[in-house]
């Protein structure tokens, strides 16, 4: 049987984040993504239950260091 993979939406969705901010962090280097795959001829990243466990992490330390959207009621 093979692993689990999630494509960056849903990758972004298990760790509660938009597919926007998560292709962002990528961009700006504060993640290392799986690498781009051929699929059905388009590229596409396939995130492993692993890659998932690593991205909590990173977003757990990001939103730790307040780098996170502040609430809409002005709280932290």
């Amino acid at each position: 049987m093979s692993p689990k993979t999630y494509t960056t939406g849903q990758a972004a969705a298990a760790v509660k984040i938009t597919r926007q901010t998560l292709q962002a962090w990528i961009a700006k280097g504060k993640l290392n993504a799986p690498e781009t795959q051929l699929r059905d001829g388009r590229a596409v990243r396939l995130w492993t239950e692993s890659d998932v466990a690593r991205l909590r992490k990173v977003r757990s330390e990001l939103y730790r260091k307040e780098m996170g959207r502040p609430s809409k009621n002005g709280r932290k």
